[in-house]
């Protein structure tokens, strides 16, 4: 790209210099021959000036400055006789035109010859050739052109440093991008276009970097789908499972009845691989408005059952007064769904879903009567150290970073016996903080 880039300047210079050096060669020319006829014919204005009125009645001699700047004078007689000087022994056309009272000049292939008038009393008495050589004009003619076209060379040579420069500069940053987009091509998201003070080629380096960003994000989201479709549909297939298994060992009479609970239970399972896909692949959006009511209608009737074959109570309270709020109605139904079944699989007794409401906020509470978390553990820890064994399951960071989405915040407000784990999410009637982070 570098030797494209200066082979279009240099051919762009030296169209420029052609262009613009041929006329100023012709001019150059012209002015040179202008100057060479007007320096000839002032010589012979002065020559003819110096002529006597009478030369040619009284015989007296007269003496012409002849060769001076290798300009060669003569004088004519009215009859168009050589008198004197250097010049045909009678008079030739530019000769006899000044006899004719007019100033002419002639060039030749090898000279350049003027002949003016010798005037006395208003008559013309004679007339003065003048005759120079055309090697002395071509002679500074060719020195002329040949500076001109030094100076051509320097320029094509200062446009060839230039057109380098520029070509560098300009094949910097494409290469740049060209190594970028193999890098995204090989899997590789991290990249870091810097910039190049060309707007065009900042735009596309921005645009490659938000592309790569985008990719990123969405490869990460795509890899978290695998550990979070395990977790979310471990419970649904469990279930599946234990009614087949179930309906294996004591069998009802209306089958129908059987198949219907299974495609009730498939129908479920293909929707939560629908949502799960949907949060995977969509990057995060502007918060919608959730109905709390509707979501924990939903939750209640997708865990009832479950927690009732198991002898487990399941407690939502009434929350038909409670306002809407900000978020994601998908990521919280699976964010209540994975903080059930923790407590379903990890806890004890009764389950309780609890809501309060604030000035700003909304609070949803999940707790149960199970021994809670380990005293040395964190938000983030999923594992006792001791053991290495589950506590509350490896569902808390999918619920944690499904509420952060909406956005909201997830916080276990008690480890202990009895844990509690509740999800503050803003109410939609209240205005949201503005973000101050540059």
């Amino acid at each position: 790209m570098r030797r494209r880039i200066l082979v279009a300047i240099l051919s762009v210079t030296a169209i420029a210099v052609v262009l613009f050096g041929l006329p100023l060669a012709v001019v150059v020319e012209r002015v040179v021959d202008d100057e060479a006829t007007l320096r000839v014919e002032r010589q012979a204005v002065l020559a003819a000036r110096d002529v006597p009125s009478g030369f040619a009645a009284s015989g007296d001699p007269v003496e012409l400055d002849d060769g001076r700047d290798g300009i060669a004078l003569a004088l004519y007689d009215p009859a168009g006789r050589l008198v004197t000087g250097t010049g045909p022994a009678t008079a030739d056309e530019p000769t006899g035109g000044a006899l004719n009272g007019r100033i002419v000049d002639l060039e030749t292939s090898d000279a350049l010859v003027v002949a003016v008038p010798v005037s006395a009393n208003e008559q013309v008495v004679g007339a003065i050739r003048a005759e120079r050589s055309t090697a002395v004009t071509n002679a500074r003619t060719w020195r002329i052109i040949g500076l001109l076209a030094a100076l051509a060379v320097a320029v094509l040579a200062i446009g060839a440093a230039i057109g380098y420069g520029v070509a560098g500069r300009l094949a910097r940053p494409v290469r740049r991008l060209r190594d970028a987009a193999v890098q995204l091509g090989d899997g590789d998201f991290a990249i870091d276009m810097p910039r190049s003070r060309i707007p065009e080629l900042d735009d596309a380096a921005r645009a490659m970097t938000s592309t790569a960003r985008r990719l990123d994000d969405l490869q990460r989201r795509e890899r978290a789908f695998s550990s979070d479709a395990s977790h979310q549909l471990r419970t649904p297939l469990a279930g599946l499972r234990t009614a087949i298994e179930t309906e294996i060992q004591f069998p009802r009479a209306d089958t129908a009845a059987v198949l219907h609970e299974a495609l009730t239970d498939l129908d479920r399972l293909e929707g939560t691989i629908t949502e799960l896909l949907a949060l995977a692949r969509t990057p995060a959006t502007a918060p919608a408005t959730i109905s709390v009511p509707d979501v924990l209608a939903d939750v209640a009737a997708a865990w009832h059952g479950r927690l009732a074959a198991a002898g487990r109570p399941l407690i939502v309270t009434d929350a038909r007064d409670a306002p809407a709020v900000r978020g994601n109605p998908t990521m919280l139904r699976h964010a209540l769904d994975v903080l059930v079944d923790n407590a379903v699989t990890h806890g004890a007794g009764e389950v309780r879903i609890d809501h309060t409401t604030g000035a700003d906020a909304v609070t949803i509470s999940v707790t149960d009567e199970g021994a809670g978390f380990p005293a040395d553990s964190t938000d983030h820890t999923e594992t006792s150290p001791a053991s290495r064994a589950p506590v509350h399951g490896f569902g808390l960071p999918l619920a944690r970073r499904l509420v952060d989405s909406m956005p909201g915040r997830l916080i276990v407000s008690h480890r202990g016996s009895h844990p509690c784990v509740d999800i503050v999410l803003s109410r939609t009637d209240t205005t949201p903080p503005v973000d101050s982070t540059p």
